[in-house]
């Protein structure tokens, strides 16, 4: 027994001890003051690996803003993307939900703490369980709800375009029992609830979620190549997108949930919506989208954002908040630090996820400089 005793002494020395190695090394990163060289490294990396087909990568570091496109458009060309390439954002247009909620917050026309209960259509009445059920915890996914009932999953059968069967009536209906849901306080992911918050979000102000969004955050950055509903004025700038086998698939569409993540958009307007979540001069806004950092609720998001877990903080990105998104033939993901003044936006046409590739940028947008 003592020679036991012993051994897992000595494994749980080394363990503290290559655990401190790691966090000193992480953190002591040396600066090869070329930070778009190694943005480009590690972009051709990813695209070399099969991961993306056509991948824009936008940094903005010090006022600076480097801004590149890695693949092709076009598969068989050598056409690469560019910063006004539209890719679909998937659930990363979360945070225009929850920045219009903080606008419309900070206008008086709601409160974050007001219950969806008196919010929704008067003919409806929620059950017990959703009673308590406020526009915060639908932002910080701490609602209860799951990410989606069963009620919605038995109408999504198409796997190239699951939300298009989905009608209203299917939001309402499930609502009237609320069918699993838990109290509120815990954090469980919730396409659905994002969805509801979005819904509420006309009901109050009586505009289309599409027109809200843009009238309250779009327009006041000058995003003008972000949107959901396509035409003839921005279908041509859509990159086509392929799911993981590399196959041809469309561009989702959504009638219901659109709040938890409909919108398309191109490296330059996310570039803008980065900036105006670093400064509070940026924007007339910003003050609102800055609100929406605070960490809430004791979970793991502030308002829409997600905040750094356990490893990102090793890594030193302490400061960071960061959300990911993936559809049928798409993936994006967008980190902001206000602290080390940078922000992270990647654009991928291709349903493989980008997240772990977006978290080393950010190590790289923290440690390195911009070439003299």
């Amino acid at each position: 027994m003592k020679i036991v005793g012993i051994i897992l002494l000595s494994i749980i020395l080394i363990a503290i001890m290559l655990f401190l190695y790691l966090t000193y090394k992480v953190n002591n990163i040396k600066d090869s003051y070329d930070l778009a060289n190694s943005i480009d490294k590690q972009a051709d990396k990813f695209i070399e690996q099969g991961n993306a087909n056509a991948l824009v990568v936008g940094v903005f570091k010090d006022g600076k803003t480097y801004l590149k496109g890695y693949g092709t458009i076009e598969m068989g060309k050598k056409i690469p993307p560019d910063g006004n390439t539209i890719f679909e954002l998937a659930s990363t247009s979360k945070l225009f939900t929850t920045s219009t909620l903080q606008i419309l917050a900070d206008e008086g026309l709601l409160n974050l703490d007001d219950k969806i209960n008196d919010l929704l259509d008067e003919k409806l009445k929620l059950p017990l369980i959703a009673q308590n059920t406020n526009l915060l915890h639908l932002a910080t996914h701490t609602s209860g709800f799951q990410n989606l009932p069963n009620s919605f999953l038995d109408k999504m059968k198409d796997v190239n375009n699951p939300y298009k069967d989905l009608v209203t009536n299917d939001l309402y209906e499930y609502l009237v029992n609320c069918y699993a849901k838990k109290l509120e306080g815990g954090f469980e992911y919730s396409n659905f609830g994002m969805g509801l918050l979005g819904h509420i979000l006309e009901i109050r102000t009586g505009e289309k979620y599409e027109q809200l969004v843009k009238e309250s955050l779009l327009k006041p950055l000058s995003m003008q190549s972000t949107f959901i509903t396509i035409d003839s004025n921005n279908s041509k700038q859509i990159v086509q997108g392929y799911n993981e086998n590399a196959e041809k698939v469309p561009i989702w569409t959504d009638n219901v949930l659109t709040g938890a993540g409909s919108f398309l958009s191109n490296a330059n307007d996310m570039i803008k919506f980065i900036k105006a979540n670093l400064s509070v001069n940026e924007s007339s806004i910003s003050k609102s989208l800055i609100k929406t950092h605070e960490p809430k609720m004791d979970g793991e998001t502030s308002l829409g954002w997600m905040l750094p877990g356990f490893l990102d903080k090793l890594a030193g990105n302490k400061n960071m908040l960061w959300h990911n998104g993936m559809a049928g033939g798409y993936a994006s993901f967008i980190a902001i630090d206000r602290v080390h003044n940078y922000g992270i936006i990647i654009l991928s046409n291709k349903a493989i996820d980008v997240t772990n590739f977006g978290m080393k940028l950010t190590l790289s947008a923290r440690t390195q400089s911009w070439k003299d």
